[in-house]
């Protein structure tokens, strides 16, 4: 262990910027030597290993250009920001009116006070969240004016770009929605081709949603066999705030997000929908969490999985109604299509509930394809395995719908098919 990942981690706080940063820095290494990395024994680290990440001391990744983006992504039809090597390349291209988006570094040089109670402030001392608070050097600030309505979706691309030796990226992501304020904000993960070695992709980013402010945010992970990604994703809601937080995962070696809710005003609301698809070699594991603090909020988890191969994936969402909490409402729902004998899902949405005044539901569901729904096809000239797509994709389009962007949409659900073994089969039928 002493080769490993902690061989890498600083003795002390980097020198420089506010007080408030340095302290955050000093704590985060401080959890990580007395911590350590999580094991087995760590219920929410049950079904996950994370021994290929912790015994490895990844390099800093060099990198810093992605040509292959444009060609990868096409024009979706948003203001785009690639980070390459965890840095974001900021072109001349001015972003959207209402926000601005500036490099992390740049604003904790320039303008460390817009920072302060948003960085770090939504971020507990979990491990890999701890990693990236020791180890960040820089990220984006995505800044969005008070009342603004922007149109035009923000779309950060993080980009890992594996070597002959193992690299990783840090990029920390702030999200500050003020009062009133209308956006749409996009991260996509992309593994650029060639390298050999594994690539270790640790974000951390915070979401801060004003009063009557709202705020959609869409995930898309293409993972690949070389891809290690842990993500920590902390979102706050001030009173009668919406968050939308839509996710999808495609694969990879290790695709782990951790998304925490807090609602801290009165009637706020949030969605998190996901889907995620398993083949063999993959892990995804979800883990969200929903603190309703205030009342009168309302919460809907609704993630759906595909399961093949021999692919892994894991589910755990855990809603807390506290005390002083009257009048919320939390949802929960985790149903899986198995596609394989020898796909694993590990699944556990919970409740707790301190508080009488609520309505709450949660479920989970694993199964096959129906069998009724097959014959129906099959009785109308569709081969078994083109039917078996169809219901396939049936199965996640629901959610993919509710991204809310037809681009993005498009592209995921591409994304999806080519997944399938018969999938192109359907691409004329969703064109036509």
């Amino acid at each position: 262990m002493a080769d490993g990942l902690l061989s890498v981690i600083p003795k002390a706080a980097a020198a420089g910027g506010p007080g408030w940063l340095s302290d955050l820095r000093a704590l985060a290494i401080t959890h990580l030597e007395e911590q350590g990395f999580p094991g087995k024994k760590n219920e929410r680290w049950r079904f996950t290993s994370v021994r290929d990440v912790v015994d490895t001391a990844f390099e800093p990744d060099p990198t810093t250009s992605a040509a292959f983006v444009d060609e990868a992504l096409g024009d979706d039809g948003t203001w785009r920001v690639v980070l390459a090597g965890g840095r974001p390349l900021l072109g001349d291209a001015a972003p959207p009116d209402g926000v601005s988006v500036r490099s992390l570094a740049d604003v904790l040089a320039t303008d460390p006070d817009l920072l302060e109670g948003h960085l770090g402030a939504a971020v507990a001392t979990e491990q890999f969240a701890a990693l990236n608070g020791a180890l960040f050097t820089d990220g984006v600030v995505v800044h969005v004016a008070k009342n603004a309505d922007v149109a035009t979706p923000v779309h950060l691309v993080h980009v890992a770009t594996p070597g002959d030796a193992p690299r990783a990226v840090y990029p920390r992501v702030v999200l500050i929605a003020e009062p009133g304020s209308r956006a749409t904000v996009v991260e996509s993960f992309l593994t650029a081709p060639g390298g050999s070695a594994r690539h270790l992709t640790n974000t951390v980013a915070e979401v801060s949603v004003g009063a009557n402010a709202r705020v959609e945010h869409v995930r898309i992970t293409d993972g690949a066999e070389r891809s290690l990604q842990l993500a920590y994703l902390g979102a706050r809601l001030d009173r009668d705030a919406f968050y939308g937080s839509r996710v999808v995962a495609l694969g990879g070696a290790l695709t782990r997000l951790e998304l925490f809710v807090r609602f801290e005003g009165p009637g706020a609301e949030v969605e998190l929908d996901g889907v995620y698809h398993v083949d063999d070699g993959d892990h995804v594991d979800h883990q969200l969490r929903v603190d309703h603090v205030a009342g009168r909020c309302t919460s809907h988890v609704r993630y759906r999985g595909l399961l093949d191969g021999r692919g892994h994936a894991v589910f755990n969402a855990m809603g807390i109604v506290h005390r002083d909490a009257a009048g919320s409402a939390a949802h929960q729902e985790n149903r899986n299509l198995l596609l394989s004998d020898d796909a694993t899902i590990d699944t556990k949405p919970h409740l707790e509930i301190d508080c009488d005044d609520v309505k709450a539901s949660h479920g989970s569901t694993i199964g096959a394809l129906d069998a009724g729904q097959l014959f129906y096809l099959r009785s109308r000239a569709i081969p078994e395995r083109e039917a078996r797509d169809i219901l396939t994709f049936a199965f996640v389009r629901e959610i993919l719908d509710r991204i809310g962007h037809a681009s993005l949409v498009a592209r995921t659900s591409e994304a999806i098919l080519a997944r399938l073994p018969h999938g192109e089969a359907l691409r004329e039928g969703l064109s036509s």
